[in-house]
């Protein structure tokens, strides 16, 4: 008889769960939130980033006899993994953690500890295998409070961390116990930090601003939060954005600076003004600054799309940086975060804004194209043919789903699914689709220098001749 996995009950739950109260203070008010907890070291306890930076106040309860925990300081502080691990005074008995990589799709698991009440739990299963750099995605709801609480396998063991969840999918996020594993081996020499030095460090300062100014326009009045929300923020992320696209990159970084650092703008203009920076500075080169404001972006709102495509994007132009210096290591790495971030990115993107433009599914295929190459260099054909032929597949979603979609965007389309057929060897489909591109954009050198080297390989060498001179006719410095 097959095991039914989603059927298995939780054995008893040996390990303590704890209550987190947070709180800040705001003029005119003091705003008052709670999170979850759970032992994982008899002196340590891992919560969520997300649930303590933000707050200046907190107090750490035992779920079950309201004991409340000295705490010394954090020992540990992963802002991209949503982690933070706290070091107790006290000791109590912590959770065993589980291998999450072995983890299976359909199986079932638990989250305790919601509210102070450890009989409190929510039941679902796993909806498909961890991949890398990624949540484990769970068939139930995470909802607010329940961040922090361990999330559990039928053997009572801590698989992951409950962090997230979104509400019209009804679905849920937990970040894996390996993640943790990880965080908790560098712990061994750490030093410990005060709650009040972690509160300055750049990240959580990021985190407090969009906090503040989330609970400042949910408060003020109506009329005051049309105008700054829907009047002056838009116009200051409209005149960012038309100096981005003018190429005026250091100007929209100051508008972005305004934006993120005044409270009075709505918490979704902060979100984007770190993306949009994010891409700006790594417009620039500066890519480390790029990287740090995505990872801002996906800090203060982990469950949107924004973030986590300025990551990819950035991570895509600095992998192929790295390639043309030589770091073919570091440039793989690199291309492989970049696919990681640009497939998170159109799963949380609910409005499928980016599907429906293309702009997600082709920036995924021209980074598997350029992966595959790297690839090819270095000798690993295996590998790069997998990934010409993933880069045919995302290009096919775009054209199938929006055949009319904007026209640069299906010459790019078209032209990513060319390069991915000549590396895959069919060069007569790459020629069609070099013509589809020339088609809409004939005045594109690239195109017919591409559609001259299918050519050539099929032995048209008068047609090829033709597209090069094309090509240079187009653009006298286009070099072969």
């Amino acid at each position: 008889m097959k095991n039914d996995k989603s059927q298995q009950p939780t054995e008893e739950i040996v390990g303590t769960v704890v209550y987190f109260e947070t709180e800040i203070e705001i003029p005119g008010w003091i705003v008052r939130s709670g999170g979850s907890g759970f032992f994982v070291e008899r002196d340590k306890i891992v919560t969520c980033f997300h649930c303590l930076a933000g707050y200046t106040k907190m107090a750490v309860t035992h779920v079950d006899t309201g004991t409340v925990y000295t705490i010394e300081g954090i020992i540990a502080s992963d802002y991209e993994n949503d982690l933070v691990v706290l070091k107790t005074a006290e000791e109590d008995t912590p959770f065993r953690l589980s291998n999450s990589e072995i983890v299976e799709k359909d199986v079932q698991v638990c989250a305790v500890g919601f509210n102070g009440d450890k009989k409190n739990k929510i039941e679902g299963t796993v909806r498909g295998p961890q991949s890398p750099d990624k949540r484990l995605r769970l068939n139930l709801l995470i909802a607010p409070g329940w961040s922090g609480c361990p999330l559990l396998n039928s053997s009572g063991e801590a698989i992951g961390i409950c962090s997230a969840g979104v509400d019209s999918k009804n679905i849920g996020y937990a970040i894996p116990s390996n993640t943790l594993k990880t965080l908790l081996a560098s712990t061994a020499s750490a030093e410990i930090e005060s709650w009040s030095t972690w509160r300055k460090r750049p990240e959580v300062l990021a985190y407090t601003a969009y906090t503040v100014a989330k609970m400042h326009n949910s408060e003020v009045g109506i009329f005051r939060r049309i105008w700054w929300g829907r009047v002056k923020g838009a116009s200051y992320v409209i005149r960012a954005f038309l100096k981005q696209k003018s190429g005026d990159y250091a100007g929209a970084i100051t508008i972005y600076d305004k934006i993120i650092e005044d409270d009075k703008f709505v918490a979704a203009h902060k979100v984007e003004a770190y993306a949009a920076r994010g891409i700006a500075n790594g417009k620039l080169g500066n890519y480390q600054k790029a990287i740090a404001d995505a990872n801002l972006a996906i800090i203060v709102a982990p469950t949107t799309y924004t973030g986590y495509y300025s990551r990819g994007y950035t991570r895509l132009r600095w992998s192929a940086a790295e390639a043309e210096n030589g770091n073919h290591a570091q440039s793989r790495t690199l291309y492989q975060k970049a696919i990681n971030d640009y497939t998170e990115s159109i799963q949380l993107d609910s409005k499928r804004t980016l599907f429906w433009s293309g702009v997600y599914l082709n920036d995924l295929g021209w980074t598997k194209c350029l992966m595959g190459k790297l690839e090819i260099e270095q000798g690993n054909t295996t590998a790069a043919q997998t990934l010409y032929q993933e880069a045919v597949s995302e290009c096919d979603k775009v054209l199938q789903s929006n055949p009319k979609g904007a026209k640069l965007r299906r010459v790019a389309t078209y032209h990513t699914r060319g390069i991915a057929k000549v590396a895959l060897g069919e060069h007569t489909d790459a020629i069609n689709d070099f013509n589809e591109a020339i088609q809409l954009n004939p005045s594109k050198a690239l195109l017919y220098y591409d559609r001259g080297l299918a050519k050539k390989a099929l032995g048209q060498h008068e047609e090829a001749e033709a597209d090069f001179a094309k090509a240079t006719e187009l653009d006298p410095d286009f070099e072969k």
